[in-house]
């Protein structure tokens, strides 16, 4: 029973200070309420805040400062990236599976774009990358495709989809960088289309089309990978 107890208390810790960081009171880089301050609000132990702690540190999300406390992580996409890689060298995940997790959160991005529209600044920005796109070759082909996929999440004014897809295209590009380099005619001009459909279908609130360009897109990718 006591072990119940302890977890119910570092839980009940870990889900204030989220609260505190989705009305605002937390944002990036700030300092969090001392341990005792945090118990004495909640009503438990030091134990268990301290534990709370841990877990939140372990996770990337707060950072320790010698001295002076605990404070919200200012670049907690970099210990998504850091995990990610270790997975990799690992064997527990492989580079297909992910291609297919960028994939599928391409398409949650271009469907909350679809709910909600493209900023006009960013539709602005998207169109000139698509035209630059057209003439790029080598490394200034790789810097408009991250560029482009970078606008998308952009326009979605959405932190966790930023900080969470930041981290996966930082891991993604280390492969995709090389292939983009060495793409012939036939495959960049494929490259060039499956963009234009995903911000088309996207502007035309076209659900079924930008799914099929997103696939598209990530398949041909794939196939550029030999995965």
């Amino acid at each position: 029973m006591e072990k119940q107890h302890v977890t119910s208390e570092y839980e009940k810790a870990i889900q204030y200070i989220y609260s505190l960081m989705q009305d605002g009171t937390l944002q990036n880089g700030s300092k969090l309420p001392t341990e005792r301050t945090i118990a004495e609000t909640l009503g438990i132990g030091r134990n268990s805040t301290r534990e709370a702690l841990s877990i939140l540190h372990g996770m990337g999300m707060i950072e320790r400062v010698q001295g002076s406390g605990n404070y919200i992580s200012k670049n907690a996409g970099e210990s998504i990236r850091q995990m990610l890689m270790m997975m990799l060298a690992l064997g527990s995940i492989t580079k297909s599976e992910v291609c297919e997790f960028r994939c599928t959160m391409e398409k949650s991005v271009c469907s909350m774009l679809i709910e909600k529209g493209i900023p006009f600044e960013c539709q602005v920005l998207l169109e000139d990358n698509l035209a630059r796109m057209e003439q790029a070759d080598g490394s200034e082909l790789v810097s408009v495709d991250k560029e482009f996929h970078e606008l998308l999440i952009r326009a979605t004014e959405n932190e966790l989809f930023s900080m969470i897809m930041e981290a996966v295209m930082i891991v993604y590009r280390e492969w995709i960088d090389l292939v983009l380099r060495r793409v012939n005619t036939k495959e960049k001009a494929n490259l060039h289309n499956y963009h234009k459909q995903i911000y088309n279908s996207v502007l035309e609130r076209d659900e079924a089309a930008m799914k099929a360009a997103v696939d598209g897109h990530y398949h041909l990718i794939s196939q550029m990978l030999a995965l």
